[in-house]
């Protein structure tokens, strides 16, 4: 994928409800709602299917406590999306 391409995938609707799924993922693990959890588990998996479909690249998420990421599964130094756990902004239930 070149980077003029990467740049309006980053940039796209898609991309921004893929952040927004990883994101709302990674609250509900957070807080401990199972069920929300899965349900954004399951929008994840779709939008992992078409990122690979899109790019090339198989893409994973990374989640540590303190961030989560769209990393790539093969080079894991290389990340679509980082951003901090909302445990790590402060948001502990």
């Amino acid at each position: 994928m070149t980077k003029a391409a990467l740049k309006r995938l980053l940039k796209s609707k898609f991309f921004h409800e893929v952040e927004e799924v990883v994101h709302a993922w990674d609250y509900y693990l957070t807080v401990g709602d199972r069920k929300l959890a899965d349900e954004m588990m399951h929008k994840w998996l779709m939008a992992k299917l078409a990122l690979e479909y899109i790019t090339g690249i198989p893409y994973g998420f990374s989640r540590n406590g303190e961030t989560y990421s769209i990393v790539n599964e093969l080079d894991h130094d290389e990340k679509l999306l980082a951003g901090k756990s909302a445990k790590g902004k402060g948001e502990e239930k």
